[in-house]
């Protein structure tokens, strides 16, 4: 019996629930640790709002972030001002395919929005961050902005830049209406095929939303007017855009940063916990 007993007090068989005790303690450590380490990395980055001081231009690049836009994903938009304060707005966003769709992976045509606004209306945005234009995520409560001074060159360059996405979304939206306002179903699978085909087409600018979505298209096309946004964009592990806005505003802090607006309690949880 006494050598019965202890292989049993060895092996813990009388009492189980102390070999899950001598095992959940370490994994508590470590859970702690790594709690701990994330919380840290999450105050490195915050974002403190500063001037820029680049020398004086013309107009000025904004690079925009919504931290709560596409169900908490985050959204970001690009906005350019004029010399006399005037504003345009650029939002890509995914447009043939739905969102489960995009999160299984399948590439589409994305949506190139742009929208106007006057010096009045970019001074009102830029203090709310309420932003009321027609298209898609052109009407919504915007969080942070990074800026910095271009020239009128540099504006023109970036806008250059999208209209390639524009006439990608232009040439799907004319297949689309044409397949809609068919009655022939020979024409309407040939339409549908063609519209799938560009889904697959590799030569154009698809919306993918891992590595083609609102944000990198935003970094693409502020890199035509800015050296170190072309840079970081080489550079960043980052895969949203609460992420890779306050990893770049922390690399170039000679990029102003602004705050716009007051933020609810939801966006400033997901602008402090996401990071990556």
């Amino acid at each position: 019996m006494g050598t019965l007993y202890h292989v049993i007090r060895k092996f813990d068989i009388i009492n189980p629930m102390r070999s899950l005790r001598k095992t959940q303690k370490p994994l508590k450590t470590v859970l702690f640790f790594v709690l701990f380490l994330y919380l840290c990395l999450c105050l490195s980055m915050q974002i403190s709002v500063h001037d820029t001081t680049l020398p004086e231009e013309d107009c000025t690049l904004y690079y925009i972030v919504n931290a709560d836009g596409m169900k908490g994903l985050g959204h970001s938009i690009l906005l350019l001002t004029d010399q006399n304060g005037c504003g345009t707005v650029l939002s890509f966003n995914g447009m043939q395919c739905s969102l489960g769709e995009s999160l299984l992976g399948k590439a589409g045509v994305g949506k190139m929005s742009t929208g106007t606004m006057s010096a009045e209306e970019v001074t009102a945005f830029l203090r709310t961050g309420d932003l009321h234009l027609d298209g898609d995520q052109l009407n919504g409560n915007y969080d942070w902005a990074l800026y910095r001074p271009v020239s009128a060159e540099d504006c023109q360059a970036v806008l250059a830049q999208a209209q390639v996405y524009i006439r990608t979304q232009e040439r799907f939206q004319d297949l689309y209406s044409r397949w809609a306002l068919t009655g022939q179903e020979a024409e309407k699978a040939a339409l549908a095929q063609e519209m799938e085909a560009m889904s697959r087409d590799k030569t154009l600018p698809l919306y993918r939303i891992y590595t083609n979505n609102c944000d990198h298209v935003a970094r693409e096309l502020a890199g035509s007017a800015d050296d170190s946004m072309q840079d970081f964009n080489m550079r960043t592990w980052h895969r949203t855009p609460n992420g890779n806005l306050k990893a770049f505003s922390r690399m170039v802090p000679q990029w102003g940063a602004v705050s716009l607006g007051e933020n609810s309690l939801t966006e400033k949880l997901l602008e402090f916990f996401i990071i990556f």
